[in-house]
Formats: C-alpha cells, structure tokens, sequence
C-alpha cells in the first residue's frame, strides 16, 4: 500500500513536470503579433509627423516668412529693389509650403491604410 502510494505521488510530479515544460514552451516569441503591432506603431508615428509637417507647411503657406534682406547689400546695385527680392522670397516660401503640402498628403495616403489593414489584424488575432 506504501508502494502505491509512492507510485501515485511520483505520477503526480512527473505530470506536474511536463505541466511546466508545457507552459514554458507556449511562452515563446509570437513573431507574427511583434511584426502586427511593430507595422502598426511604425506607420501610426509617420501618421503624426506627416500630420505635423503638413500643419507646419500650411502656416508657412497662409503665413509665409519674407526673410531677411540685407538693404546694405542691395544698396550699391540701383537695379535691384529690396521690395522685388522680399517678394520672391515669398513666393518661393509658398511654393515650398504647397510642395510640402502636397508630399505631406502623398505620405499620409501611403500610410494610413497601411495602419489600418496592420491595426485590423491586429485586433483580429487579440480577439
């Protein structure tokens, strides 16, 4: 009867064992939920600095800097007006800002399905 018992006690911690040897292989590294929610916050990033840059391009665009003219520089040179280059700084400025603008929307137009398709897998697997 002792013997048994002592049977049935190691039975219990050889299953105990393999329990354990079990768990501990299920931990390891689920690559496909890593590369999921690394897409997903890499895009989502580029999502917010695109949407940055393109708030930041449009205030240049509304609010364009005239930069610094020099009026000692110009001074020697009749021809050249002060008034023409502040001008043309200007317009350079805006067509900057609707250049930055326009690669801003492009960036966004790339990104935001690439999240959403990433993101949706995402909630997929953790459902």
């Amino acid at each position: 009867m002792a013997t048994t018992a002592k049977k049935a006690t190691a039975k219990k911690a050889v299953t105990k064992k393999s329990a354990a040897k079990l768990e501990v292989a299920n931990q390891g590294v689920d690559w496909r939920s890593l590369y999921l929610y690394a897409v997903s916050l890499i895009t989502l990033l580029v999502c917010l600095f695109t949407v940055i840059s393109l708030i930041n391009r449009g205030l240049d665009l509304i609010v364009p800097d005239a930069g610094y003219v020099d009026p000692y520089a110009v001074q020697g040179d009749p021809k050249v007006d002060p008034e023409v280059i502040k001008q043309a700084n200007i317009d350079q400025n805006r067509r900057s800002a609707i250049r930055g603008i326009t690669s801003s929307l492009v960036t966004l137009l790339v990104t935001v399905p690439v999240y959403l398709y990433h993101w949706k897998m995402v909630r997929k697997i953790s459902c």
